[in-house]
């Protein structure tokens, strides 16, 4: 560890500290500013400490779990809620998978309490690893930020699990739910059944939820059974099982510790396999698939986390965590032959975060420190089962003579250590200002390995190696009220990644160890200017502007992945507007543009893909709602076709030029859902139709695959029509 940096953070932090140790600050100088706002009084816990919406510098969101459960029909996933209601994050892919699910063209830090679900080791499946059912509300924070290490580029999404609900001794609620394609084939259908229990008292509270959901095949707007996708995976025919639970005890007055856990295994059991035999029918999936191990995703996470609201006039938070995920692919072909790679990653994950939040008084004015200490340690480990086929490519089994496994690139430990210090100071009654610094050092270490190769005798040994960095990152945002109702912000802040070493060195092409691979942190410096409101008549607005920049990003091609040494700068534009108008009605909307470039060999701005610049997205949506529990819901979302990716890529190609971009023409795409819910029985019935046009398109993920990956069979249509049911009853 680089000592001398480390311990100047750690230096600053304590002399920080000390300097207004007299001033012994209680709980009652947390209070808000003498102007009092009307915006969301909602806490923003993705910040690193309890803020309200209006005090944070940056753009927020917070959405509900009514707005959750709205969204949420059998089968649905957290990926295809969040795609509809936060306008900066790029479309739902509609598989397994949340890669190029990007927000504002970076890569998003996914949490689960407080707890990242991100990595080095990045298999994207974030975003399913939690059934909607068991969420109470997801907090969204937009742009790059290193309150809570590496992995926010462009933003975070911090979903928060139920709790159990304190003014009910015993409380249970009870949900069942169905999903059909428009064909209401048997083997169309998803079902859901979902259970929590909660208990609470002065001492301590609990709860435990359980949800299990079955999903079937899917259909495209043609009627069309829909192929599983080869490469990122399917959600069609897979079982998932979802158990969440936690306990919190209320030790003393000022003392509290919580346990929470959670199991999610999420498994595919099909008969329909992908035709790699008829490319001129690949969307047409093909019955007959024999496979021992098909996709799935495995894994458990526990945390603790212990308050104390009075240490030193101080409040102290302590998280530690740990998590074991277990993920396996589809079958890969290897070129044209008949031989198949089925790979499968591993990860372990476990850390300690420490806050300390300090109220102050500097010149008659609130100062608000807040500074602490993190550490994880990430293991993972990645293989591949070799398998053979027969001439259908359906058969698939460990034909290979000696049965042959192999490492899918080396085991990897990535350590890292981080200290930062973060301060709010009202200038004035109506402009604060907030900056922070965070010391980061990272370590990783890879074991020897063999690359590649069908056999032992074909595969290239890599000896063992290690490699380290640091960096301080900074963030500097300031709020001004302009009204009791609306506010201005403008924030500079400064996230980072750390790139797949796994990936980068299993690459076909790559020579280099771990030590000279170039394998350093990617910082982003992230800029916005934002305006928000919340009249006393219900208009609730925010308008942001942004830009990023970084002078390195990672780059995949033919099997590669790359750091490569150059600008990336990615700007944009974001709404979120909702209007309530006459009794219980209310009309809205989002809109999210992007546009993004890189310097290529020749030193010229060149447009990325849509796995990194979404298209352009914007929703609208219309409801009513009354006080005796009825509702209805209409809303739609357009993708708007570019090709100027896929033009600008053409005319390097046309001049002979290579590049690591390969960019799709994106056709644009238009759905609408209807939803509604009514009064039964002291129960609530949901009813939702999903694409109510039935329209035949591809989502945004499988127009840039086909390209990226040279291969039609991932340009899959996306789900048609689909009809949801549920019923839930608290009690």
């Amino acid at each position: 560890m680089r000592l001398p940096h480390f311990g100047l953070c750690l230096l600053a932090t304590a002399i920080s500290t000390c300097l207004y140790a007299n001033e012994n600050p209680t709980s009652t100088s947390l209070q808000e500013n003498k102007i009092e706002t009307k915006l969301p009084t909602i806490v923003m816990t993705a910040t690193r400490t309890p803020k309200s919406i209006a005090e944070v510098a940056g753009t927020v969101q917070t959405i509900g779990g009514e707005e959750i459960a709205q969204q949420a029909g059998a089968g649905r996933k957290v990926a295809d809620v969040l795609a509809q209601l936060v306008p900066s994050l790029a479309p739902s892919s509609g598989t397994t998978s949340n890669y190029g699910q990007t927000m504002r063209g970076r890569n998003v830090l996914v949490m689960i309490d407080g707890v990242s679900q991100t990595g080095s080791r990045d298999v994207a499946r974030q975003l399913n690893s939690i059934s909607p059912n068991m969420i109470d509300h997801i907090e969204v924070v937009s742009g790059a930020t290193s309150i809570y290490g590496s992995g926010a580029t462009g933003g975070i999404i911090n979903i928060i699990t139920k709790r159990a609900d304190k003014s009910e001794p015993v409380a249970f609620q009870t949900k069942l739910g169905v999903t059909s394609a428009d064909n209401f084939r048997g083997d169309s259908l998803a079902y859901q059944v979902g259970q929590t229990a909660s208990f609470a008292n002065d001492k301590m509270d609990g709860f435990l939820g359980l949800d299990y959901t079955s999903r079937g095949s899917q259909f495209d707007g043609n009627g069309n059974r829909i192929s599983i996708s080869p490469w990122q995976g399917s959600t069609m025919d897979t079982d998932t099982i979802d158990v969440n639970g936690r306990l919190n005890f209320n030790l003393t007055d000022h003392q509290s510790l919580s346990f929470g856990a959670q199991y999610y295994q999420d498994e595919q059991d099909t008969e329909y396999g992908v035709d790699y035999d008829t490319a001129s029918k690949f969307y047409t999936p093909k019955k007959g698939l024999q496979l021992d191990n098909q996709p799935f995703t495995k894994r458990y996470a526990v945390n603790t986390q212990y308050q104390n609201t009075d240490i030193l006039g101080q409040i102290l938070n302590v998280e530690a965590y740990y998590r074991n995920e277990k993920s396996r692919f589809y079958p890969a072909r290897r070129g044209a032959s008949t031989i198949f790679s089925q790979s499968q990653s591993n990860v372990d994950y476990a850390g300690i975060r420490s806050t300390i939040q300090s109220a102050l008084k500097v010149a008659d004015r609130d100062l608000k420190l807040t500074y602490g200490l993190d550490y994880d340690r990430e293991k993972d480990h990645q293989y591949v089962d070799w398998l053979g086929s027969d001439s259908s490519y359906l058969k698939f089994t460990h034909s290979n003579p000696n049965n042959y496994v192999s490492d899918y690139g080396p085991d990897t430990t990535i350590q890292n250590t981080g200290a930062f210090l973060q301060g709010d100071y009202a200038l004035t009654d109506r402009l604060s200002v907030q900056t922070g610094v965070r010391y980061q050092y990272i370590q990783a270490d890879n074991d020897s390995y063999y690359r590649n190769g069908l056999a032992a005798s074909a595969a290239t040994y890599r000896p063992s190696g290690s490699t380290d960095s640091d960096k301080f990152l900074f963030n500097l945002g300031s709020v001004y009220k302009l009204t009791d109702h609306q506010q201005l912000y403008a924030n500079f802040s400064q996230g980072f990644s750390y790139p797949d070493i796994q990936r980068v060195l299993r690459g076909n092409s790559i020579t280099a160890n771990i030590d000279s691979s170039g394998i350093v942190p990617i910082s982003v410096n992230s800029y916005e200017l934002g305006w928000r409101t919340n009249q006393e008549n219900g208009l609730t607005t925010n308008l942001t502007a942004f830009y990023n920049t970084s002078d390195k990003f990672v780059s995949f091609a033919n099997s590669d992945v790359r750091v490569v040494d150059t600008d990336q700068r990615v700007y944009g534009a974001e709404a979120n507007v909702s209007y309530p108008f006459m009794e219980n009605y209310k009309v809205g909307g989002t809109l999210g543009y992007t546009r993004g470039q890189y310097k290529n060999a020749a030193n010229n701005w060149h447009e990325l893909n849509a796995f990194t610049v979404a298209p352009m997205k914007g929703t609208l949506f219309a409801e009513w709602n009354n006080d005796e529990g009825y509702g209805v819901r209409a809303q739609m979302q357009a993708i708007k076709g570019t090709d100027k990716a896929y033009q600008d890529d053409q005319a390097l190609k046309a001049a002979g030029l290579t590049d690591n971009n390969s960019a799709a023409e994106i056709k644009g795409y238009t759905t609408m859902d209807v939803l509604a819910h009514f009064p039964v029985a002291k129960g609530r019935v949901d009813v939702g139709v999903y694409n109510v046009w039935g329209n035949q398109y591809k989502t945004v993920f499988a127009q840039q695959a086909a390209v990226t990956n040279a291969n039609s069979l991932l340009a899959i249509p996306a789900e048609g029509r689909t009809f949801a049911l549920s019923y839930t009853i608290n009690y």
